[in-house]
C-alpha cells in the first residue's frame, strides 16, 4: 500500500489517508489479500467522509470529478457523470431540477439516494450547465428517433 500515491491521487494528506484507510478496514469496508487491495461492494456507499469517498473511488478505478459524490467511468471518452455507486446520472437529477422540483420531492423519488447525493449532482449540473444539457438534449433526440420510428413500423 502506498500511502503517498493515494494521497496524491485523492487530494489529501498522508495522514487523512491512512486514518480513512485504517476506518475502511476496521469496518470491513476494505482489506488487503494476497497483496491486493479489496474493497467491499458496499464500501462506496458507506464511506463516511470526502477523504473516504475519494480513497474509494480511486481504488475502484472511477474518474474524480470536483465533488467526491459524483463520478465518471474511465473510457474514451469517459462516461457522463453518475452519483457514486449507483446508475443514476447527474442528468436525471437536472431533469427533475429544471423541472422545478425541490430535494424532498427528488429525494422521494429516488429514495435510494441520500440529500447530500442529491444537492451534489445538483451543484455539479450548475458548475456544467452547459454539458449536462447538451446530454438531455441528445437523449431527447435519441428517444425521440426511435419513438417516431416505432410509430412508423406500427401503422
Amino acid at each position: 500500500m502506498d500511502f503517498n500515491t493515494w494521497a496524491s491521487a485523492t487530494d489529501a494528506t498522508v495522514e487523512e489517508v491512512e486514518k480513512a484507510w485504517a476506518d475502511l478496514q476496521r469496518r470491513g469496508l476494505a482489506e488487503v489479500k494476497q497483496g491486493k487491495v479489496i474493497l467491499s461492494p458496499l464500501a462506496l456507499r458507506r464511506a463516511t467522509n470526502h477523504v473516504q469517498r475519494r480513497l474509494t473511488v480511486h481504488l475502484s478505478g472511477y474518474l474524480f470529478t470536483e465533488n467526491s459524490f459524483i463520478v465518471r467511468l474511465p473510457g474514451d471518452p469517459p462516461s457522463h457523470p453518475y452519483v457514486l455507486n449507483t446508475r443514476i446520472a447527474v442528468e436525471h437529477i437536472a431533469n427533475y431540477f429544471r423541472e422545478g422540483w425541490g430535494l424532498t420531492d427528488i429525494q422521494k423519488d429516488l429514495s435510494i439516494l441520500t440529500r447530500e447525493e442529491i444537492e451534489a449532482a445538483i451543484q455539479y449540473y450548475l458548475n456544467h450547465r452547459e454539458e449536462i444539457d447538451n446530454v438531455i438534449q441528445r437523449s431527447r433526440d435519441v428517444y425521440e428517433t426511435h419513438s417516431a420510428h416505432r410509430e412508423l413500423v406500427a401503422a
